[in-house]
């Protein structure tokens, strides 16, 4: 009975192939769905702890304007650089470093043409040779107001190498630098998360991304050895007063990767969605084939029954085709959800532009969490 079921199945390939067709979309979706946001998170984790890695505590200033998601990106807050000094004189801060990073620096590219992003921040930041975030691929960190250095995915982009005269879009009309590094990070990686990253000397950072010298916008604080990073941020805190974000950077990291997720579970919801509109499609073609293929079938049935078949191997005939195409369609289905999300992910690492980032929103930046929740 269970030969003459397989070989009943195999006759119809045509209707077979829809049938599992349908069950292959759906569960496609499904396991795709879940693969890539939760794949997707875990890398963002991993770029986030290693962003703030060498941050025990990052300062910030609150923004003088609070602007939610869909009215734009919080403008950056300058403080005097007289701020470094006050937070390296608590009791406790082993190193203290200012710094610029915010988005607006736009190469132009060996072609003339400026390089464009869809989605990951084009940063400018002050150069920090001290970084240990960052490690060099080609010549030096710019020491000169006419000489700045690039990650290598800008470099990259625009076709670029150390020696190129290129210029730059910022706050100000174009300038002209000469590119004297190329610098990547830890781990092999040309650039967190696609961001484009310029670095300019620190008072050019300040004049081009802050519109002046003498200020910064964002402090990393090393603890000194033995001291809880909690107590010098509280301690940091104090000595500022209510006009700064402190925080750890256990806090900016954690803050940063539960942002995303709750953005990356809206992505998830859609491709949920577009998974039951694939499995409600499929289950009335599933019952409208089956009910096509056991009304061909009455003669067969008919002749089965005649030969000495019982009612209960043929109702166990039917369901045993059921079974055979939702098990075989099933793991074919999940297969492919796992090579889709797979496939999408290297996409989206080679190409800013195959995952659709929020400008104003998606920063990892090192000092203060950003607002993940839009980047979809």
């Amino acid at each position: 009975m269970l030969r003459a079921t397989l070989k009943s199945l195999l006759a119809r390939k045509l209707r077979l192939v829809l049938s599992g067709l349908a069950v292959v979309l759906g569960v496609m979706f499904v396991s795709g769905a879940f693969v890539l946001t939760d794949t997707l998170g875990r890398s963002f984790d991993a770029v986030f702890s290693t962003a703030y890695a060498q941050t025990d505590v990052g300062v910030a200033a609150k923004p003088k304007v609070d602007v939610n998601e869909f009215e734009g990106e919080e403008a950056a807050a300058p403080f005097p650089a007289s701020v470094v000094d006050e937070v390296a004189a608590v009791p406790g801060a082993a190193k203290v470093t200012g710094y610029v990073s915010t988005d607006g620096a736009r190469l132009i590219g060996a072609n003339g043409k400026v390089v464009t992003s869809f989605g990951p921040p084009q940063l400018g930041e002050s150069w920090n040779p001290d970084d240990e975030l960052i490690e060099l691929r080609d010549g030096r960190g710019p020491t000169a107001d006419n000489e700045i250095a690039i990650n290598a995915t800008l470099a990259d982009a625009a076709k670029v190498t150390v020696g190129d005269k290129v210029g730059v879009l910022t706050r100000e009309p174009r300038q002209d630098f000469t590119v004297v590094g190329v610098f990547g990070y830890s781990g092999g990686r040309d650039s967190l998360g696609g961001v484009q990253q310029v670095a300019f000397t620190p008072p050019v950072a300040q004049k081009l991304m802050l519109g002046e010298t003498g200020v910064w916008n964002a402090i990393t604080v090393k603890a000194a050895s033995g001291v809880p990073h909690e107590k010098l941020r509280d301690d940091i805190a104090a000595k500022l007063g209510g006009g700064y974000e402190v925080k750890t950077g256990k806090q900016l990291a954690d803050e940063a990767s539960g942002a995303l997720k709750q953005g990356l579970s809206f992505f998830n919801n859609i491709l949920l969605g577009f998974a039951g509109v694939a499995l409600f499609v499929g289950i009335f073609l599933i019952l409208n084939t089956f009910s096509i293929i056991v009304a061909q079938r009455t003669r067969e049935l008919a002749l089965m029954r005649a030969v000495g078949a019982s009612r209960r191997q043929m109702i166990g005939s039917v369901l045993t085709e059921a079974v055979v195409i939702g098990l075989v369609a099933s793991v074919l289905g999940l297969g492919a959800g796992v090579g889709w999300a797979r496939c999408w992910r290297m996409y989206s690492a080679r190409s800013p532009a195959g995952w659709r980032w929020r400008r104003s929103a998606c920063r990892p930046r090192r000092s203060s969490a950003p607002s993940w929740s839009a980047c979809w």
